[in-house]
C-alpha cells in the first residue's frame, strides 16, 4: 500500500507490504518525489511500532472516577492496569464531552487548553482546531512546533511574512553554494542529507556553522565552530563583511526590501574581530564565509533546531533572513530560506491552524476581517483573543487559569522544558483527556484515554517540509476498538455541539477525509487547487490556488508576502544560562539517528535494539576532567533536576559542551532544561543549559530504570 512515512518532515513515499495484517517490509518507488527510492533506517525498519503489544486498544477511564462525584485532580497512575478500567466509546466520549462542556460553561472556554498533533493528518488537525475554536470558544491551541521551529516562524514572519521552507528537495542536487547551521542533517533528515552530499559531489560549496562536528563537516568547504549560543554574533559579523566590502545585491535591496540604511548602520560594531572574541570563530573564517556566500550565483540556507530552540531563536532566524536579503539569495532556484521541519506533519499542523494566533492558512486571529470571514464560513462567532502557547498553557495551569487539557498525540511530560514544574502544573488539572496510539508519559495523568489509529490504519494527507501535500492511506485495520483520529474528533464534536447548543454551518457529518480537505481549500486559498485526485500518485507543493496550477517549486520569485522584506537590526544577547563554577558544562539536547523525538514510536520498534539506553556524549578533554570513560555512569544535574546516563567519549561535541538525546523517559533531558521563553516566539531553550557532571553508582541507574 503506498503511503507517507510517519517520521521526519522529508515526507518520504513508502510502500507497506502487508500479509495477514502484518507489515512484512517497507519498500519505495524510485520514480516518486521527494525521496526517489531513498529511505533512512527509521522509514525502512522503524514502522513495526504499529504492531507493538502496548498499543491502546480500548477507551480507558480512571478507576477512581465515580459517577456524580467530583473528580480527583490529575495524578500519575502507577500503571494502566492499576489506574484504569476499560470503557465503551459512548461512555468515554460522553464523559469527555460532559467535562469539557461543564468547564467551558463554568469558567469560559479559555479555561481549556488543547494540543493538536504534528503526527496526525491535515484533516485531523483542521477538524481539531475547528472544534476547539467553534465549540469550546478558545484559541488556546498549540502543538510541538512551539517547541521546535517557533523561533524560525517568528523570525521569518516579521521579516518576510512567510515561515515555510522556500526551496524544494529536488533543487538540492543542483546547488551552487549552501550553508547549513543548527542542523545535524544526516541524523535528523537523512534523505535530505543524501541530496546535500550529492550537491557537494556535483561541485557545490558547503559552509557549516555548528558547535558540534556533525557529519556534514567532512563535506564542507568551510566549517565555523562557534560557541553555543553565539549564532547571532557570527551572522551579524558576516553581514558586516558583506556591507563593508559592498558585496550586497543593490538591485534586490532596492526592488524588494526596506530599512536597509538603518540596518547597515547597525552593523558597525559587529566586526569579525569582535565576533571572534564572542564566538571563538577566527575572524578570517568569518570573512571567508561571508565572501563565499555573497559571491555565489545562488545560495540556499538550511537550518534546524540549533537555530530555533533558543530564547533568541527569533533573532537567530532574522539574522539569517538579513543575510539572504543582503545578497539577493531569495526567490530563485537554489536560493532561499529553508527551516528543515521536524515531524512528518508539523508543517501541515501549522498550515491547518494548529496555533494560538492563526486560523488555517496563517490568517491572523487578531485581524477582524479575517475573523469575520471564518465566522461566516463556519457559522459561529469566534473569540477575538490570541490563545496561549504550549508552554504558556502549562504555566496557566499552575496559576489555576486553565482547568482542563485535551491532548491529541502530544506528550508534554516528555517535551516540555523543566519537567518537574510541568508535572506540578498538570497535577492541578481538573480534567485531562488523551487521544493517542500508546500510553505515553502524559497519558498516565489523564482521566480518560482514547485509543487512536496509527498512520498505517487511516486516510488523509501529510504536508512535508517543502510544502508538498501527500496522501496517507490505510494498509491495516486499527487494533481492537482503536479508531482514526478524525472519527474520534467528529464523534466528540457532535456530543459537544449538543451540550453547548452550538451548530456550525457544515455540522459535524463529513463523508471522510476528502470532504474535510475540500473544506480546507474553501477557507485557505493556498490549498484550493490540491485535490485527492491530483495527488493520487505524487504530492503537490502549495501555494496551489486552482486546479490548473502545477504547484510551487520555490517561493518568492515575485517578492515576499509582506510586500518588501524588512531588514531587522539585532543586538547580541548571550544565553540566559551559561556555565559557572557550580554548573561548569553546557548541555545541548537533540536527536539520534535511530530514534525519533520522545521515542514513543521508535522505542517500540526494532530500532530500540540498536540504541536501547540513554548515552551522554562528552568531549575527551572533559572526560579526563570529570573523570569518566566510555560506558561509565554519570549523574547530570542542573538547577532544576538530574538524570543518569552512560558516557560516550567523543570529539563531536566541543570542550565544555555535552550532548544528551531527548528520546529516553528514564533519563529525560527536559528534567534539566529551563523554561524561560523567547519573547517573540515563546519557545524555550533546549540548547543552552548549565549542568554539573559527576560519577554515578550502578544503583542510581537501576533505580532510574525501574
Amino acid at each position: 500500500m503506498p503511503t507517507t512515512c510517519p517520521f521526519c518532515g522529508v515526507g518520504c513515499q513508502i510502500q507497506l507490504n502487508i500479509k495477514d495484517e502484518q507489515i512484512l517490509r517497507v519498500t519505495t518507488d524510485f520514480e516518486l518525489a521527494p525521496n526517489y527510492g531513498q529511505l533512512c533506517v527509521k522509514g525502512r525498519f522503524g514502522v513495526d511500532f504499529v504492531h507493538h503489544p502496548t498499543r491502546l486498544t480500548t477507551p480507558l477511564i480512571r478507576k477512581d472516577i465515580v459517577p456524580g462525584q467530583p473528580f480527583a485532580k490529575a495524578r500519575k497512575a502507577a500503571s494502566l492496569a492499576e489506574g484504569y478500567r476499560a470503557a465503551s466509546w459512548d461512555e468515554a466520549l460522553d464523559l469527555v464531552a460532559d467535562q469539557l462542556a461543564a468547564i467551558a460553561q463554568q469558567s469560559g472556554g479559555d479555561a481549556i487548553g488543547a494540543y493538536c498533533c504534528a503526527k496526525a493528518t491535515n484533516e485531523d488537525n483542521y477538524i481539531f482546531q475547528k472544534l476547539v475554536r467553534t465549540l469550546l470558544k478558545t484559541n488556546n491551541i498549540d502543538h510541538c512546533a512551539r517547541l521546535c521551529h517557533a523561533g524560525s516562524v517568528a523570525g521569518l514572519m516579521r521579516t518576510i511574512g512567510s515561515s515555510a521552507m522556500s526551496n524544494s528537495i529536488t533543487e538540492m542536487e543542483h546547488l551552487d553554494t549552501f550553508l547549513v547551521t543548527g542542523s545535524n542533517t544526516t541524523y535528523a533528515h537523512p534523505v535530505i542529507a543524501l541530496s546535500l552530499k550529492k550537491a557537494v559531489d556535483n561541485g557545490a560549496r558547503l559552509i557549516v556553522i555548528d558547535p558540534r562536528r556533525i557529519e556534514l563537516v567532512d563535506f564542507a568547504t568551510l566549517w565555523l565552530q562557534q560557541r553555543p549560543g553565539s549564532d547571532v554574533a557570527v551572522f551579524q559579523a558576516m553581514a558586516h563583511v558583506i556591507v563593508s566590502e559592498k558585496l550586497y545585491d543593490v538591485d534586490y535591496i532596492v526592488r524588494h526590501t526596506e530599512d536597509f540604511a538603518a540596518y547597515a548602520a547597525s552593523l558597525t560594531p559587529f566586526t569579525p574581530e569582535w565576533a571572534e572574541q564572542v564566538s571563538g570563530v577566527p575572524a578570517d573564517k568569518i570573512r571567508q564565509a561571508a565572501r563565499l556566500y555573497a559571491n555565489a550565483h545562488s545560495a540556499a540556507l538550511y537550518w534546524g533546531m540549533g537555530i530555533s530552540q533558543s530564547t533568541h531563536g527569533a533573532d537567530n532566524a532574522s539574522a539569517l533572513v538579513n543575510l539572504a536579503m543582503l545578497c539577493g539569495h531569495i526567490g530563485k532556484f537554489g536560493g532561499g530560506l529553508n527551516p528543515l521541519r521536524g515531524q512528518n506533519n508539523v508543517q501541515g499542523c501549522s498550515d491547518m491552524g494548529g496555533l494560538p494566533n492563526v486560523y488555517p492558512g496563517y490568517q491572523p486571529v487578531g485581524d477582524a476581517a479575517v475573523r469575520a470571514n471564518f465566522a461566516a464560513a463556519w457559522g459561529v462567532d469566534l473569540s477575538p483573543a490570541n490563545g496561549l502557547t504550549a508552554v504558556e498553557m502549562v504555566h496557566a495551569v499552575a496559576r489555576g487559569e486553565i482547568r482542563a487539557f485535551y491532548i491529541m498525540g502530544e506528550d508534554p511530560m516528555t517535551s516540555e522544558p523543566h519537567l518537574t514544574h510541568a508535572r506540578h502544573s498538570l497535577e492541578n488539572l481538573d480534567f485531562m483527556a488523551i487521544q493517542d496510539i500508546f500510553a505515553n508519559e502524559t497519558a498516565l495523568y489523564a482521566h480518560v484515554i482514547l485509543p487512536a489509529a496509527s498512520f498505517a490504519e487511516k486516510a488523509g494527507t501529510f504536508t512535508n517540509t517543502e510544502r508538498r501535500v501527500q496522501r496517507v492511506r490505510p494498509a491495516l485495520n486499527p487494533p481492537g476498538l482503536a479508531r482514526p483520529d478524525l472519527d474520534i474528533l467528529l464523534d466528540l464534536a457532535r456530543r459537544l455541539s449538543q451540550r453547548r447548543g452550538i451548530d456550525t454551518r457544515q455540522g459535524w457529518e463529513y463523508a471522510g477525509p476528502a470532504a474535510v480537505w475540500r473544506e480546507v481549500g474553501q477557507v485557505a486559498p493556498d490549498f484550493r487547487g490540491i485535490t485527492y485526485e491530483r495527488i493520487a500518485k505524487v504530492g503537490i507543493q502549495y501555494p496551489c490556488p486552482d486546479e490548473d496550477h502545477p504547484g510551487t517549486l520555490y517561493l518568492f520569485a515575485d517578492g515576499v508576502p509582506r510586500g518588501r522584506g524588512k531588514f531587522w537590526p539585532l543586538d547580541f544577547q548571550p544565553p540566559l544560562e551559561t556555565p559557572d563554577e557550580v554548573y561548569p558544562f553546557n548541555l545541548s539536547t537533540g536527536r539520534l539517528l535511530y530514534h525519533w523525538h520522545g521515542g514513543t514510536m521508535t522505542r517500540r520498534s526494532a530500532l530500540n535494539d540498536i540504541a536501547p539506553q540513554p548515552v551522554v556524549e562528552i568531549n575527551p578533554a572533559d572526560a579526563r576532567r570529570i573523570p569518566c570513560a566510555d560506558g561509565d555512569l554519570v549523574r547530570i544535574a542542573s538547577r532544576r533536576g538530574e538524570v543518569t546516563a552512560r558516557v560516550e567519549v567523543s570529539d563531536r561535541s566541543p570542550v565544555g559542551t555535552i550532548f544528551l538525546p531527548f528520546h529516553y523517559a528514564e533519563a529525560a533531558a527536559n528534567l534539566l532544561t529551563l523554561d524561560e521563553l523567547d519573547p517573540a516566539a515563546k519557545i524555550p531553550d533546549y540548547k543552552n543549559t548549565a549542568v554539573a557532571i559527576s560519577p554515578a553508582e550502578t544503583h542510581d541507574w537501576q533505580m532510574i530504570l525501574h
